[in-house]
């Protein structure tokens, strides 16, 4: 079974970066867990994706959280990942059903709705710095390329998608970051420009259709030539646990805590990957005890 990775790389006599992802599994684990409709699927799945673009140029622990504050049905998509291929997220309301596109594709821009995208990058040292733009489609793609110009003046250009089958799972998710260098000329913009309109299929359906990452990577390049300078394994991974989710219970305090005993267990529920942690009365007193130290 081919395995879900992100690729980076240079092209254009190295006066271009790139990043190349295949999620398709990844973006499967998601839809898995949260019961999500296509369109759900597809918007989660491509932010999820960009994230995991954004993320690879990440150091050690850091993160990046991604939140599609949209007032579409979808209520809002986040998505965090890390340089190590770790990501996670969910929307709001996973449900949500819409018509096709006269196209006949799925209707992202109208689940999400208009509103801002929020980047927020975590350091190592604990600090957080988020930058916030107006959401420029609700498509993603063009959303994330407005983020990079605007907030880091980077130019980019972004390829993102997901193919979702009628059965629901998922047959394609790949994300492409392409990244003009310093020393780039004006050829080299044309070059990019010219090879991003001859992608004839979409980026998810190449996806579907490539055996392996150097398959997908061949059919995006066509006739440029490119190295390949990095390649890691991509995965759903969330990060939380009962361990955690008990540190969060201690943060209630004792007279809250007491109501849970009361009701003789507590459930809850990740956002992220929607595991379900019960706590039974006996650990919900040790949690009190805990409290009453704090």
């Amino acid at each position: 079974m081919q395995q879900d990775e992100l690729w980076i790389g240079t092209m254009l006599e190295g006066n271009a970066r790139w990043v190349l992802v295949r999620s398709t599994d990844t973006v499967e684990e998601a839809r898995k867990r949260h019961g999500m409709s296509p369109v759900a699927t597809a918007a989660l799945g491509r932010l999820m994706t960009g994230d995991l673009i954004l993320a690879s140029s990440l150091k050690g622990e850091e993160n990046i959280t991604l939140r599609l504050l949209g007032d579409g049905p979808l209520e809002g998509v986040v998505a965090v990942g890390n340089a190590q291929g770790e990501v996670r997220g969910y929307v709001r309301e996973p449900l949500v059903d819409l018509p096709l596109k006269a196209s006949g594709k799925l209707d992202v821009a109208t689940a999400v709705g208009s509103g801002e995208l929020a980047v927020s990058r975590s350091l190592q040292n604990g600090e957080v710095y988020t930058g916030m733009v107006p959401l420029v489609s609700g498509e993603i793609a063009e959303d994330l390329v407005h983020y990079l110009l605007t907030s880091e003046q980077i130019p980019s250009a972004m390829l993102l998608g997901v193919l979702v089958e009628k059965d629901y799972h998922v047959a394609g998710a790949a994300g492409l970051l392409i990244q003009p260098l310093p020393g780039a000329t004006e050829g080299d913009i044309q070059a990019i420009e010219s090879l991003l309109g001859q992608i004839r299929v979409g980026i998810s359906e190449l996806a579907s259709q490539s055996q392996s990452m150097d398959e997908l990577l061949a059919h995006l390049m066509g006739q440029l030539s490119y190295q390949v300078l990095e390649r890691r394994t991509v995965k759903f991974l969330c990060t939380c646990s009962k361990a955690r989710l008990s540190d969060t219970l201690v943060s209630l305090g004792k007279k809250e805590i007491a109501d849970l005993i009361s009701d003789g267990k507590a459930e809850i529920v990740c956002h992220f990957c929607n595991e379900h942690y019960l706590f039974n009365v006996e650990e919900l007193q040790q949690i009190s005890e805990q409290a009453g130290m704090v």
